[in-house]
């Protein structure tokens, strides 16, 4: 069963107006802003309106999206990183191809670090990271996009009692500092 958070349920409108607080971006991550032109044409289309809503669609918070129009660019580019961005990245890569099918986008499954890094040093066109840049990674240009936000359920066996846990709670149950679930009621 899922619990609440700080007594706020894990919803999508929860997560979209801030007051879910376990969450995590799903970042789009470039070296400085992109000059490639299918870079910026296919980030152009994941955050469209239609991108947008394919994010929702596959169950993470999109935003509204800005209007995009495909300049129909040829060329390849490679996207690489997080393996929790991945599913949404092969579906929005799917549908921007068929929107510009001149393109051709490999896609590498990684991790966030390797994503940022990747993009730093021009292994990646794009970098994904599943999480917030860390300043060191912004200093060195790492530009950051919010493709998504993706909300954290926290679940626990139906037969424990456990109804709402804090963040601070949470936190001590994955570092092992409380490892007995009377400890934590």
């Amino acid at each position: 069963k899922a619990v609440t958070v700080g007594g706020v349920d894990a919803t999508s409108d929860n997560v979209s107006n801030g007051t879910y607080t376990l969450a995590r971006p799903f970042n789009i991550v470039t070296n400085g802003e992109p000059t490639d032109a299918v870079a910026v044409d296919f980030i152009g289309y994941c955050m469209s309106p239609d991108g947008q809503a394919l994010a929702t669609e596959e169950g993470y918070i999109g935003g509204e999206g800005t209007e995009f129009t495909s300049t129909q660019p040829s060329g390849n580019i490679t996207v690489g990183g997080s393996s929790s961005v991945t599913p949404l990245m092969e579906k929005l890569i799917e549908a921007y191809q068929a929107v510009n099918p001149n393109a051709t986008i490999e896609l590498l499954t990684t991790d966030s670090t390797t994503g940022v890094t990747g993009a730093l040093d021009g292994t990646y066109t794009i970098g994904m990271a599943s999480r917030e840049l860390k300043d060191e990674e912004t200093s060195q240009g790492a530009q950051a996009t919010v493709l998504a936000m993706d909300g954290i359920a926290v679940v626990v066996n139906p037969a424990n009692p456990t109804a709402d846990l804090s963040v601070d709670q949470i936190k001590s149950i994955y570092t092992g500092e409380t490892t007995v679930w009377a400890d934590v009621q």
